[in-house]
């Protein structure tokens, strides 16, 4: 009877020996496979991160629209209410004779400081530019590339607006074509040109207006009419009832001088160049665009406009700078810019 019993207490020995191997076994197995899970989990989670990260940028970049309609302030005692837009071809390369674009940069905040436009219609920025003006405090930028990649390629027409003034309702970018969705050009032309709008909600005046800003065709005339009829069309079509409802401003380089062929088609349209009404222009040149003063200049920038409006000021900016790097003035580009202002009341 003994025997039996050491047989069989050896034998549950055994047994609970084994148990315990094949326990410690699975367990050491478990942790590899957790190690393996985790290892594949941090790596997931680290392209996750990246790729939300990538994205967060991206709509950093982005132009931030009103998710909510906004309201007018309470208050606007010591604001200025009249709308002061310029419109300025920057000059994309880099030139000799202090002309860089690095050199022309703080030449043009210096200019924004004394005028302090509500809006600005640009032309040529490119990347460095785009760099530039994206660090200016007082203003938020809208438009895409006309490469139409979210990248350094190509080049944009922003349109810049007073972030305390403007609230952004909706914006977009199209090509003046008869494609105006995809990146395209009309035929025979050499450059690819955009016209990029922003629809905005005046927090001074309780309006809202639509700003537009283009650059069109530098080599015949032909196109130029081609595009800014597509550009009037596509701007019908996109802004349906608000075509009609809200005031529009239009902004460019036009390469095209007063009553051209050009000049007249956006008039027949219904639209008004700022100069021919104004009550006062404190020009001292009567062109915009003077080529470093080596050309020979030629008035190629406007400021149009569509609706009930009244111009109480305008001016080519012929001045020049002094920028960060400057040690006398110098030019913001190869054209002056141009500034209108037209007069605002509070309307509620």
């Amino acid at each position: 009877m003994r025997t039996v019993i050491r047989i069989t207490s050896l034998i549950l020995i055994i047994a609970f020996a084994l148990i315990a191997i094949s326990c410690n076994g699975g367990e050491e197995q478990i942790t590899e496979s957790d190690t393996t899970d985790n290892e594949i989990t941090e790596e997931t989670t680290k392209k996750t991160t990246k790729k939300a990260t990538e994205k967060k940028k991206e709509e950093t970049d982005r132009p931030i629209k009103a998710t909510e309609k906004p309201t007018a302030l309470e208050n606007t005692d010591g604001l200025d209410l009249d709308l002061k837009i310029l419109t300025q071809n920057l000059r994309y390369a880099d030139d000799p004779n202090g002309n860089s674009v690095k050199e022309r940069t703080t030449r043009f905040g210096a200019l924004l400081s004394e005028y302090a436009p509500d809006l600005v219609g640009t032309q040529e920025v490119t990347y460095e530019w785009y760099n530039y003006l994206s660090t200016l405090e007082n203003y938020e930028l809208v438009g895409r590339s006309k490469s139409g990649k979210e990248d350094k390629d190509g080049d944009w027409n922003l349109i810049m607006y007073n972030a305390d003034r403007f609230v952004l309702m909706d914006s977009d970018t199209f090509w003046l074509s008869d494609t105006p969705n995809v990146v395209s050009k009309i035929p025979g032309a050499s450059v690819i040109r955009i016209c990029t709008w922003a629809e905005l909600f005046d927090r001074y005046t309780g309006e809202t207006l639509i700003m537009v800003n283009t650059h069109i065709d530098h080599l015949n005339t032909d196109y130029r009419v081609t595009q800014l009829n597509y550009l009037a069309r596509h701007l019908r079509d996109r802004l349906y009832e608000r075509y009609e409802g809200c005031r529009i401003y239009i902004t460019g380089d036009f390469n095209c001088v007063v009553d051209s062929r050009p000049y007249r088609t956006l008039k027949s349209y219904g639209f008004v160049e700022s100069r021919s009404v104004t009550l006062k222009d404190n020009s001292t040149v009567n062109e915009s665009f003077h080529g470093y003063n080596e050309e020979q200049p030629y008035m190629f920038d406007y400021c149009f406009f569509k609706g009930e409006d009244k111009v109480i000021y305008y001016e080519i900016i012929s001045k020049n700078y002094i920028g960060e790097m400057d040690t006398e003035p110098g030019f913001v580009s190869d054209h002056y810019g141009v500034i209108t202002v037209f007069e605002r009341k509070r309307t509620n």
